[in-house]
C-alpha cells in the first residue's frame, strides 16, 4: 500500500488531490521549492562575487578559481532542477496520483483555504451579507420554472433534464462564469443551486444538474468537492458509475472530464454530453448564457467519462 493509498486517494487520475490537507501540503512544498529556486542561487553569486574580490586583492589565493566556478555550477543546478522536476512530471501519465496531484496543487489549496468566507454581491456595490451555515434558510435547489416535468431520478434522462433546468435557469437569470473563489461555496449543493451572486463554474454547473435531476440527493453530493471537476469524478466513480474512455463511444447524459483550453493530459473541465454532438456546458459566460446545449466538438480535449449505468 503506498503513503498516497493510506491518505484515502483513489487510484484514479487527481482524486488524491480531493483531499485538501494533501493538497494544502504539495503546494506548500512547491512554494517553498520556488523560495529555494530563487535565493540559494542569489545568495551563491554573491558569495562567489566575495569569492571573487578576495581573489582581485590576493591572487595567489590558493583554489579560489574553484571555489568560485562550484558556486556558479552549484547556483545553475539549484536554479534548473525545480525546472527539470516540473517537466518530468508534466510529461510522466497522468494516471499517477503523485504527479496529477503536482499539477493541481495550486488551484485546489487556493480553493480549500477559501472555504469560510463572507459573501460579496457583485451586483450590488460593496454592500455584503454573512453566509448562514444552515442550508435551511435558502429555498429548496429547484430552479424557477412554469416546466413541471417529472424527472426521472438517476437515469441519464434525469441527468439531462437536471442539466436543462439549471442552464435555462442560468439563461434567464444571466448567471456568469466566475471571477473569484470567493463567488463560489462548499458542501451546500442547495445554496450553490441558488447562489445569489448568479456566479459558477463547470463543475459546480454538473453538480447542480445531478441535484435537480434527482441523480444524487443533496447529502451525498455535499460530502464530494463539486466545484472541482476532481471532486465529480469522484463522486461518479465512487458511486459504480462505468468509466468510458473511447469517445466515440459517448452517449447522452455522460459526464464527460476534458482537458483545460491549453490541451495535455490534466482534466481541466467537466461537461455534461447531450448527444448529437452537443453539451451542456458552464465553461465561459458566454456559454452559460447563449448556449443551450452548446453545440462543439470536444474530441481533441477528451480524457475520460462517467455513465450512470444504473
Amino acid at each position: 500500500m503506498t503513503y498516497f493509498q493510506i491518505l484515502s486517494c483513489s487510484n484514479d487520475l487527481g482524486n488524491c488531490c480531493s483531499d485538501s490537507s494533501i493538497a494544502l501540503l504539495i503546494n506548500a512544498i512547491k512554494r517553498i521549492v520556488d523560495i529555494i529556486q530563487i535565493i540559494i542561487p542569489i545568495l551563491l553569486i554573491i558569495f562567489a562575487a566575495i569569492e571573487f574580490f578576495k581573489l582581485v586583492v590576493n591572487p595567489e589565493k590558493k583554489n579560489g578559481t574553484k571555489h568560485i566556478m562550484n558556486m556558479f555550477i552549484s547556483a545553475t543546478i539549484i536554479f534548473f532542477i525545480p525546472i527539470i522536476v516540473n517537466v518530468i512530471l508534466n510529461i510522466m501519465p497522468q494516471s499517477f496520483n503523485v504527479v496529477a496531484c503536482w499539477n493541481q496543487a495550486k488551484t485546489i489549496a487556493e480553493s480549500s483555504r477559501n472555504y469560510k468566507f463572507e459573501y460579496i454581491n457583485p451586483y450590488k456595490g460593496k454592500e455584503k451579507k454573512k453566509l448562514t451555515s444552515n442550508s435551511s434558510d435558502y429555498e429548496i435547489g429547484e430552479p424557477e420554472s412554469e416546466n413541471g416535468d417529472t424527472i426521472s431520478p438517476g437515469s441519464a434522462k434525469g441527468i439531462l433534464e437536471g442539466a436543462a433546468k439549471v442552464h435555462t435557469m442560468y439563461e434567464q437569470q444571466r448567471w456568469a462564469y466566475y471571477s473569484n473563489i470567493n463567488q463560489l461555496r462548499w458542501e451546500d449543493i442547495k445554496y450553490s443551486t441558488n447562489n445569489p451572486s448568479k456566479m459558477t463554474c463547470c463543475a459546480t454547473f454538473v453538480g447542480s444538474a445531478f441535484y435537480i435531476g434527482g441523480v444524487f440527493p443533496e447529502n451525498v453530493i455535499n460530502n464530494y468537492n463539486y466545484n472541482s471537476q476532481y471532486g465529480i469524478s469522484k463522486l461518479c466513480e465512487e458511486h459504480g458509475w462505468k468509466k468510458i474512455t473511447n469517445y466515440s463511444q459517448l452517449a447522452a447524459g455522460d459526464v464527460v472530464i476534458m482537458s483545460g483550453p491549453e490541451g495535455g493530459t490534466v482534466p481541466g473541465h467537466v461537461q455534461i454530453y447531450a448527444g448529437n454532438g452537443t453539451w451542456y456546458n458552464a465553461g465561459s459566460t458566454n456559454a452559460i448564457q447563449s448556449h443551450n446545449p452548446y453545440a462543439s466538438d470536444a474530441s481533441a480535449r477528451f480524457l475520460y467519462a462517467w455513465r450512470n449505468t444504473a
